[in-house]
């Protein structure tokens, strides 16, 4: 390549002087260098001499001018020698040198001895310091959230300066001491005086023959500060009646005036207002933030998590008439989607987030990648780590944008959320990259960890059963909040009920090393006598459960020094809890330490602590709630790793010496808890203590049927764990016949039927091809994909099969035929069901979503 796109005598001058500076080779490479210029040059002369230039005799020309311009350049080219053409510069030997030319025979006319070495730095420490300090400076969130700021305070004293300087004027004919000094007054003074000024003016210029001439009644920043005024003090009308004037007066109107006088409208969801103050003063065609503020009003105008289909019939109006919302309004029709919990609030939320790209705003913003990244971490459809990260690349890869701490935060959130220990590791490595991949020339980090990024990270740690993970970030942030209390840190970081939950789950799901059951005790006696003797000696092996080789191997622990104890002081060193008992002696004092800080009187309690608790852990946890979820988190612990006496009692006293009360969860999982018991003396006692926890789910299921006050989380799906537990101890404890009473008494309140009922299909989730129409073109779930969340309580085989095994034993082919034919009901219902949803039609009215099938019971 080089051959042909740099002449030759070029080359040569740079192999030449490359070859200089290599003092050991210069010889060596000189002398290759000139045989290979002397060889070029004798054959390129070889050429010359080889091939004349062709005659041009058979050109018809009579003259030299009659030439063409080729031609004259060919006889030109042929006048030359051999020598000039292949001389340093063939095509220039004869005219000026060009600037090119020129300086390479300055160059070579140079001395490479006077060639000037330069070793030395060429910027200073401090100047290295400065740059790198300009290159990696963390931008501050006032510089790109906006430039001019105005502080709320010093912006409320200059509009009152403003107008009480206003009423000064407008009142200077008359005494304006007499106007009362308080705000609502004097602006209410300065409105009267207005209006009898417009109205003066407006009946002056009617009865005049000559063109209206617009007379500026007040200056453009004591109007603003007039209408800041009204809004300040909550009084839409006197803020609407002042822009009324600014138009009959002739002043022109800002947008932000219009804007902030309709936000009033807007936050407490008045439509009817919206919409007349729309009418009145933005036209046909209102701006960006008036529309966004006319969609913020409907969505106000309903109930949380309810769905906002006046808000998006609103959206999709704006859409049919070329005027789409700003990307803001999407943004906030979707959070309000999410934030519906349902699963057609959410499917809704992504189809909307495809038609926006489609149709309005191809390029979403980093917080509107933050919300749908967020909303990959769904509660009620299953979490989508993969479209979390693929966002996550589109925004910061593809698109370039910066990342967000929030951002990041819901991309974390969301592969944690997942479950997968592949995922789980990838929410820790974008931790890190968080902390450690934005800092300054200091070392500062631009993002600081916050309470959602620590709830994250715990999630995915318990997920997966790492408490090394836990007890680790629990650690972080109890140092953090030492490091608040001591004045060492800006950001706020505390222990609080979630983050406490969190903990006490991982330990519920942690796995300890130590198994009692595959343990081998040898006798320490026969153990030395075996040794003597050259045999050894081992305890056969038992025909009983692990568990209840456990609980042996605990009752025995005392007399046998081989058995691991749980220590009466844990030490919370680096080694992780060896065995059950140190599991339960963490937990215990963790949650000591949480009731020390908050609730300190119910240490008194032998129920809850039969032996005193001794820790050195720091108060942390003063802003710990005591709340029904980290109770039933704490109880969570007992039932997978104490014995069962143990979790009956403390679920007993826990709930009624705090003073706190059972939800939905505390019975379901007391249920199941007794549906895990071991053969022989456990299982009386958790037949015994099912049906004390069934008497007290029974009111509030009932309740929860009639549509009454009901204990937190009652659902359909809660109803079916609930008797699908009771069934099976019934089952277990060879109750059969009770069992089969309570599968009749549930056919008989939630009865097949009411299963095969569909529920109708809102207009908006038609799925019609069309190229415009007030819903989304776009979508990213189908029907089949969008699970339906309202379905009634139902049965099917596996929660009934051990209650079918006991029959079978028995021989009770009534029973067995009963059964049958419930399964199969309930079945072929939720069938019907599917396939009258896939076969719905849209309807046009405001259908509510999920219409409550305990109405459709209780008639």
């Amino acid at each position: 390549m080089s051959g042909r796109l740099l002449p030759h005598a070029l080359l040569d001058l740079t192999l030449a002087r490359a070859s200089a500076r290599l003092e050991c080779l210069a010889y060596k490479s000189l002398q290759s260098n000139t045989g290979r210029v002397i060889r070029r040059y004798s054959h390129q002369q070889a050429l010359l001499q080889d091939h004349p230039p062709a005659p041009t005799e058979y050109l018809p020309y009579d003259t030299a001018d009659d030439r063409s311009l080729y031609a004259k350049r060919d006889s030109s080219r042929a006048g030359r020698t051999a020598l000039s053409s292949g001389g340093l510069f063939p095509h220039s030997q004869d005219g000026p040198l060009t600037e090119l030319e020129k300086r390479i025979l300055e160059l070579k006319e140079l001395p490479v001895s006077e060639i000037a070495q330069t070793d030395g730095p060429a910027y200073s420490e401090s100047e290295l310091l400065s740059i790198y300090e300009e290159l990696l400076a963390i931008p501050s969130r006032s510089h790109t959230q906006g430039a001019a700021l105005v502080d709320p305070e010093s912006r409320q004293r200059q509009d009152e300066a403003m107008l009480r300087s206003a009423v000064q004027d407008l009142y200077e004919l008359e005494d304006p001491t007499s106007i009362p000094t308080d705000i609502r007054s004097q602006y209410s003074a300065a409105i009267t005086k207005l209006k009898e000024i417009v109205g003066a003016l407006e009946t002056a210029s009617s009865s005049s023959a000559g063109p209206a001439i617009s007379i500026s009644v007040l200056p453009e920043q004591e109007w603003a500060a007039l209408v800041r005024t009204c809004v300040r003090e909550k009084d839409a009308v006197a803020a609407e009646a002042v822009i009324d004037l600014m138009k009959r007066s002739g002043s022109h109107v800002p947008d932000v005036l219009l804007s902030t006088t309709m936000s009033l409208y807007a936050d407490r969801g008045d439509i009817a207002n919206t919409e007349r103050f729309l009418t009145t003063f933005a036209g046909s065609k209102p701006s960006d933030p008036l529309r966004d503020l006319h969609v913020k009003a409907h969505l106000r105008s309903v109930a949380p998590r309810t769905f906002p289909t006046s808000a998006l019939t609103a959206l999709h109006d704006y859409e049919g008439r070329g005027l789409p919302a700003p990307q803001k309004t999407y943004t906030r029709v979707i959070t309000s989607l999410l934030q519906t919990r349902s699963t057609m609030g959410e499917a809704q939320a992504w189809d909307l987030f495809a038609h926006m790209r489609y149709v309005a705003h191809p390029n979403p913003d980093s917080r509107l990648y933050a919300v749908m990244i967020a909303a990959c971490a769904s509660r009620v459809l299953d979490p989508q780590p993969a479209r979390a990260l693929d966002l996550w690349t589109e925004m910061t890869v593809d698109k370039g944008m910066a990342p967000t701490a929030d951002a990041y935060t819901a991309v974390i959130y969301a592969c944690a959320c997942s479950g997968e220990k592949s995922y789980v590791n990838e929410a820790f490595r974008l931790a890190k990259e968080m902390l450690d991949g934005h800092r300054d020339a200091y070392g500062n980090s631009a993002f600081r960890p916050d309470r959602k990024t620590f709830y994250a990270l715990l999630e995915g740690a318990k997920r997966i059963g790492d408490l090394a993970k836990v007890r680790w970030i629990l650690a972080e942030i109890v140092s953090e909040s030492m490091q608040a209390a001591r004045g060492d840190a800006s950001d706020l970081v505390y222990v609080d009920e979630e983050i406490m939950t969190h903990v006490f789950h991982a330990y519920a799901a942690y796995k300890p090393p130590f198994d009692r059951a595959a343990t081998v005790l040898v006798d320490e006696s026969k153990t030395n006598a075996s040794t003597i003797d050259g045999s050894s000696t081992t305890t056969p092996a038992s025909d009983d459960p692990p568990q209840a080789q456990e609980e042996s191997a605990a009752a025995d622990a005392p007399s046998n020094p081989q058995v691991p104890v749980a220590p009466r002081k844990p030490q919370f060193t680096n080694l992780l809890p060896q065995s059950r008992p140190e599991v339960l002696g963490e937990t215990r004092t963790l949650f000591y330490k949480v009731l020390q800080d908050v609730a300190p009187a119910a240490l008194q309690s032998t129920t809850l602590f039969p032996e005193r608790v001794e820790s050195s852990m720091p108060e942390a946890f003063e802003n710990v709630k005591l709340s029904q979820r980290l109770l039933n988190a704490y109880l969570s612990v007992h039932y997978a790793h104490g014995r069962f006496d143990e979790g009956v009692q403390l679920y007993r006293a826990l709930f009624s010496e705090l003073g706190v009360d059972k939800n939905a969860w505390t019975y379901v999982e007391a249920l199941e808890r007794c549906g895990r018991a071991q053969r022989g003396f456990e299982r009386k006692e958790a037949l015994q203590f099912a049906r004390e926890v069934w008497a007290e789910w029974q009111p509030g299921e009932d309740a929860w049927r009639r549509r009454m006050k009901c204990p937190v989380g009652m659902n359909a799906r809660m109803v079916e764990r609930a008797y699908a537990a009771m069934i099976r101890i019934l089952s277990l404890t060879g109750n059969a016949r009770d069992a089969v009473q309570l599968v009749r008494d549930f056919v008989a309140r939630y009865p097949p039927h009411i299963v095969k009922q569909a529920n109708p299909k809102p207009a908006l989730r038609s799925m019609r091809v069309s190229l415009e129409a007030p819903r989304p073109l776009v979508r990213l779930f189908t029907p089949v994909e969008v699970p339906d969340d309202t379905v009634p309580p139902l049965l099917s085989f596996p929660e009934v099969e051990i209650l079918h095994h006991r029959l079978v034993m028995n021989g009770d082919a009534t029973n067995i035929r009963y059964l049958k034919w419930v399964c199969m009901s309930y079945a072929g219902a939720l069938k019907r069901r599917k396939e009258a949803t896939l076969r719905a039609e849209p309807v046009s009215e405001d259908v509510k979503q999920g219409e409550d099938y305990s109405q459709k019971l209780v008639r």
